[in-house]
């Protein structure tokens, strides 16, 4: 079928945290850059340079980052009208001793601007009064003014806050006018630690027409907000909700086809602490009461991190799951092997273990992405460890007998000399 072969490596003093593996563009060279922060404030970047076909790798250390911090959650701030040069928003905590437990313990969170593959502060650290423990970037539509903003979700503990860019030195805090950009989430509690959106526009006139939020919450809770946000009148929202036995670890919509269809429905991706991931099908339509069960992915401890992406080339979009138990799974979809049913929705009927592939780690994945890192069309998988930054890659004889076969297969289709 295909392998995955290991192209590059590079490790790290001390192990990250959750979701602190992020891409960024650098605004000099134009390329994708990766980077990935340790827990004491020193990560590393890594870019391609084409010209010699190699990853390079830099050292980051965040600027005033003392031996008695530790790093909570990471987030990028990308290039808008306030920001000229990515930013990076870390959560941390400072703590009185070598524990690493919260208690007696401060909280802050800061910023610090990439220019040239260094990092210069832009902000006085913020006192917090809660552990800044999730960070998430939303690039949204104001519902009144139908322009893109960039606002950053804070949670830890009970409290959620927002904040939007004043300048580049600076964000201020929105929560009294959060209506105007998510007002889905103004009563969502502060113990969420996953979250992802979906916007819809109307392809005609860039028009917002739909707009989903998931949020994972670390008591189990799963929300589903569907909002319709018609050209005239107030935009309305469904909310859904639903009880896991344990956290939510990832939350991803997604669609089937790697280049989605005209009017292709999205689906969502939900992954917890002890049970097998689930697919929620046609959410638009189903909310949360059509589920896949993707059977055997409990089998190595608790799942991490996750990502959609079309890893064997045949249009369609695969699942991979990060594992605390040293392990990714690579999932194929169980959407096509579906009967449509206008009452019922999506009617299960086969391929009941979607697992098609079990990539061993040398340490827990505690993040994973999937991008055309080389620039040569296909996809690496990017996986963050305890043990530091990982690059895989497609075999690429594989691909070109995977190329070959097809194209024997289009151009001689029922097999005739």
């Amino acid at each position: 079928m295909f392998s995955l072969k290991e192209i590059f490596f590079q490790p790290l003093k001390c192990q990250p945290n959750i979701n602190t593996l992020h891409l960024y563009r650098n605004p000099t060279t134009g390329n994708q850059q990766i980077f990935l922060i340790g827990l004491d404030g020193a990560g590393v970047g890594v870019e391609y340079n084409q010209g010699t076909n190699e990853c390079k790798a830099y050292p980051i250390t965040l600027q005033d980052f003392q031996s008695d911090c530790r790093i909570l959650s990471v987030e990028i701030l990308p290039i808008s009208k306030h920001n000229t040069s990515p930013a990076i928003i870390y959560g941390y905590a400072k703590t009185t001793g070598p524990s690493n437990s919260d208690d007696c313990t401060s909280f802050y969170f800061d910023r610090v601007q990439i220019v040239d593959n260094n990092t210069k502060s832009s902000m006085q650290n913020r006192p917090m009064t809660y552990a800044p423990k999730f960070l998430k970037t939303i690039i949204t539509k104001n519902v009144t003014t139908n322009e893109n903003e960039v606002i950053l979700v804070v949670a830890g503990g009970d409290k959620l806050s927002f904040y939007s860019e004043k300048n580049e030195r600076s964000l201020q805090e929105i929560n009294r006018i959060i209506d105007f950009y998510l007002p889905e989430l103004k009563h969502t509690t502060g113990n969420v630690c996953a979250m992802d959106i979906l916007t819809i526009s109307d392809p005609q006139t860039n028009q917002l027409k739909q707009r989903l939020i998931a949020c994972g919450h670390s008591n189990g809770l799963l929300d589903l907000y569907i909002t319709e946000v018609p050209t005239d009148g107030s935009p309305k929202t469904v909310h859904k909700t639903l009880e896991y036995d344990s956290f939510i670890s990832t939350v991803k919509f997604f669609y089937h086809n790697q280049k989605p269809r005209e009017d292709e429905q999205p689906h969502l991706l939900v992954t917890s602490a002890l049970e097998q991931a689930v697919i929620y099908r046609d959410v638009i339509k189903n909310h949360l009461t059509d589920s896949v069960v993707l059977a055997g992915t409990d089998s190595q401890d608790c799942i991490t991190s996750s990502c959609i992406c079309d890893i064997d080339l045949d249009g369609k979009n695969e699942i991979i799951l990060g594992t605390f138990g040293k392990s990714c799974f690579i999932c194929r979809i169980p959407i096509d092997n579906c009967k449509s049913n206008a009452n019922d929705g999506l009617t299960f009927i086969g391929e009941t273990f979607p697992v098609c592939r079990v990539l061993s780690l040398s340490a827990s994945a505690y993040g994973i992405l999937a991008y055309d890192f080389t620039n040569d069309g296909i996809d690496e998988i990017i996986i963050a460890t305890t043990k530091g930054l990982h690059i895989y890659q497609l075999e690429l004889n594989d691909v070109v007998k995977l190329i070959e076969n097809r194209l024997e297969k289009k151009t001689n289709p029922n097999g005739n000399l």
